[in-house]
Order: structure tokens, then C-alpha cells, then sequence
């Protein structure tokens, strides 16, 4: 193996004619310049260097290993650079999960100003489904998921991962525009006691938000339909086969058909919330990108 120490050396000697002027360029004695040289010579397999004269010339292996040399230098000074990126959080790698609803309204506008900022900061973005996510961040396969629950914060007592608040945002009721609240600006979920309800896959997070937001206004969803898409869920509103709770930021698609209407009394709302591997926080990469989904996440919505 050759040390890179020892190149240096070479392109010292070939730049300036000298061993001795090649070793005060490099801060050490002749005697010491000689030795690695000789050292060199000895890794290389085949002589390097030649007497002309007074001073040494390069032989056209000598040549040969110096435009090496050069290459591998600058090699090893970028390396360098992006160990010292890396460290600083501008270059390396993070996959980030989130529930679907959430990936257009905060993860892709984190993940662009990550890429404005740390351009060599790759971030990929995967979807997630509860309650699996959890493991697949513990065992490093993400770095980072964002997802919800309804109304409260989950408890912080899980020793592998430490959960970031990032806010909260209100859910709205989406109606056939034919149904009597449609026109009113608020309406009371015990108002829709009797309608068949639409709602995403059983058990996750808005499931869960429908289901307790009902129960607090004193009953039991009558859940008729599920889809995980919410155009999907809103195709089933224009239909007019029930209603659905919706999120403020969910990408709704355009249509007359279906109205949204604000729920009165306490707001219905889903919190928002980052969780890493306990201690990845000190990491630049993870830190970069977490300032940036709080800056995407506004306190309300």
C-alpha cells in the first residue's frame, strides 16, 4: 500500500527539481525525504527516480505515479471536504416517512428548502402506515417519520424515540353540496348522527380522529365506505354515499359537488408530529431537517 505521504513527496521532487528543495517545501530533513523516498520506491515496485547529474530525475515510472499522485491528492482534499460536510449536516443521506396526507402539504416543502439549503443533503421520502412505522425507524430503516393523532399529544415514554411536536391543524366536514348543512359555515357533528360516514383504513390516525371526535359529540359513526386516498374519499362524498372528516391541508380535488363545512364547538383537530431515534437528534443531517419541517408546520393551521 503507498502512502499518501509519500506521494506528496514525489510531486514535491517533480515540481521542484530537487530533493532538497522538495523537503523544505514539506518541513522535513533531506536525510527524512531520502528515506521515504527510498520507502516509496520500495512500495512502488520500480525505480522512480534516476541520477542526472548533481540532481534526481524522475524515470517514466516516476512520471507515471506522479499523475496518479496528483488525481489521488485531490481525491483524498475532496473526501476530506465531505467528511467535513457531512459533519456539518450539508451532505449525506435521510429517508423520511409520513402518512400520506402529509407528505404534499409538509414533507415536499421540507424537503425542497433542505435541497435549496444542502444541496448535497439527499432526503427520501416514503410512505407510512401506523403503527409498523415505529419499528422501521427503530431499526434505522427510517430516520425520521412524521405523522398524526387525534386531539392529544402522545405520550413521550417510548426509550427508542423522541417525538417533536409540530402543530396542529383543524378538520373540516366534506358534504354533498345538495346536503342540508352545506350552506351553513359551521355545523355540529351530532347534526350527522344518522348519515353513513366515510373514513380512511380502519384504525389509523383520521380513523381514529372521526371515531373519538363522534364520540365526544355523543355518538358512533355508521362507517360505511374506506379508502386511503382522499380523492378517493371526496369521489365518495360527490356520490352522495355519506359524509367524511378531512383535514384543512389535505389536497382535496375541485369539485362543486361537495362542500366542506367548519365544525362548531371545540375544534376537531389532529396534532402533527416528528419522531427520530433517541440521540440522532445531535446529528447535523436529522437537526437540518427537523428546522426545516418546523418552519413548513405553522403552530395552527
Amino acid at each position: 500500500m503507498i502512502d499518501p505521504t509519500r506521494l506528496s513527496l514525489l510531486v514535491a521532487l517533480h515540481e521542484r527539481g530537487t530533493l532538497h528543495a522538495a523537503a523544505s517545501a514539506l518541513h522535513i530533513s533531506p536525510s527524512a525525504a531520502s528515506q521515504q523516498l527510498a520507502t516509496l520506491t520500495k512500495e512502488a515496485g520500480a525505480p522512480l527516480t534516476e541520477v542526472d547529474g548533481r540532481r534526481l530525475r524522475l524515470t517514466e515510472s516516476g512520471r507515471v505515479l506522479v499523475d496518479h499522485a496528483y488525481a489521488l491528492l485531490a481525491h483524498m482534499e475532496r473526501a476530506l471536504g465531505d467528511v467535513q460536510a457531512a459533519a456539518n449536516g450539508a451532505l449525506g443521506q435521510l429517508c423520511v416517512g409520513a402518512v400520506p396526507s402529509l407528505i404534499p402539504t409538509l414533507l415536499i416543502p421540507a424537503a425542497r428548502a433542505v435541497r435549496e439549503q444542502y444541496p448535497r443533503l439527499r432526503v427520501g421520502i416514503h410512505e407510512i402506515t401506523m403503527p409498523d412505522c415505529l419499528d422501521r425507524l427503530c431499526n434505522g430503516e427510517l430516520d425520521v417519520i412524521v405523522s398524526v393523532t387525534a386531539n392529544v399529544a402522545l405520550a413521550d415514554d417510548d426509550p427508542r424515540c423522541t417525538r417533536v411536536e409540530l402543530g396542529t391543524e383543524e378538520c373540516c366536514l366534506a358534504v354533498p353540496a345538495d346536503h342540508p348543512i352545506a350552506q351553513r359555515g359551521a355545523a355540529d357533528l351530532a347534526l350527522l348522527a344518522d348519515q353513513d360516514w366515510i373514513s380512511t383504513l380502519a384504525g389509523d390516525t383520521c380513523d381514529q380522529l372521526l371515531h373519538s371526535a363522534c364520540a365526544a359529540a355523543g355518538f358512533q359513526p355508521t362507517v360505511r365506505h374506506r379508502a386511503s386516498d382522499w380523492a378517493a374519499v371526496i369521489a365518495l362524498v360527490e356520490a352522495g354515499l355519506g359524509v367524511a372528516l378531512v383535514p384543512r391541508s389535505a389536497r382535496l380535488p375541485a369539485t362543486e359537488a361537495v362542500t366542506t363545512v367548519a365544525t362548531t364547538g371545540h375544534p376537531v383537530q389532529r396534532r402533527i408530529h416528528a419522531a427520530i431515534r433517541r440521540g440522532t437528534e445531535t446529528r447535523p443531517a436529522v437537526a437540518n431537517f427537523l428546522t426545516a419541517l418546523k418552519s413548513a408546520a405553522p403552530q395552527s393551521r
